[in-house]
């Protein structure tokens, strides 16, 4: 009796079910449409190769705007676009591959592309090369001098996050058995160097 019961509501269930409506789609706002030709019209443009281009279609990918965010194929066009030499695409490939985004996390192959950005004067790109040298990421020890000149050369370009962690280095680090006198003086004229040598271009 019960299992007549069931069926019969199931049965029922069954029917007001098919009787409702099907719902419309779902209609896009004017924004999202805008978006979506930006995002074309983004694609488009890239497929000529500019660097600058294909920066500016990566950064659709990572934010999903315009397109579903796919984190994988915006690493793949910024990593096109840094090949070709753009510096904020270098230094994005550099804290995609820092951080795994869109791509196997990859310190060795951070440090080579945070270093191009950072030899081009980009300062976040040269406090991602001292970060990574000061804390030994991905690197078989620490090297506080190489860290400390490229925080020598962040703090000549403006960093202020730079300047403040100075002092902290010369109190904790730098100073035997890290680092001796002579190792910071050729950092320091390492920054002096590379600092004279950047203003001068």
């Amino acid at each position: 009796m019960k299992s007549g019961f069931y069926l019969l509501i199931f049965s029922l269930m069954a029917v007001f079910a098919a009787a409702q409506p099907a719902q419309p789609p779902k209609q896009e706002s004017p924004a999202q449409i805008a978006a979506r030709q930006a995002f074309e019209a983004a694609k488009t443009a890239a497929e000529a190769g500019d660097p600058v281009k294909l920066r500016e279609l990566a950064d659709l990918y990572y934010a999903g705007k315009g397109v579903t965010k796919n984190l994988g194929e915006a690493y793949k066009q910024y990593l096109a676009s840094a090949e070709k030499g753009d510096v904020l695409s270098e230094a994005t490939v550099g804290w995609m591959l820092r951080n795994g985004q869109g791509v196997t996390r990859d310190y060795k192959k951070c440090l080579e592309w945070y270093t191009k950005a950072a030899d081009k004067g980009h300062v976040e790109s040269q406090l991602g090369v001292a970060e990574l040298y000061y804390n030994s990421v991905g690197l078989p020890k620490r090297d506080y001098a190489t860290a400390y000149q490229w925080y020598l050369i962040a703090s000549g370009l403006g960093s202020k996050e730079a300047a403040a962690f100075i002092p902290r280095m010369e109190q904790a680090v730098l100073k035997e058995p890290n680092v001796n006198a002579e190792q910071k003086a050729a950092a320091e004229k390492a920054a002096a160097d590379w600092l004279a040598a950047y203003g001068k271009k």
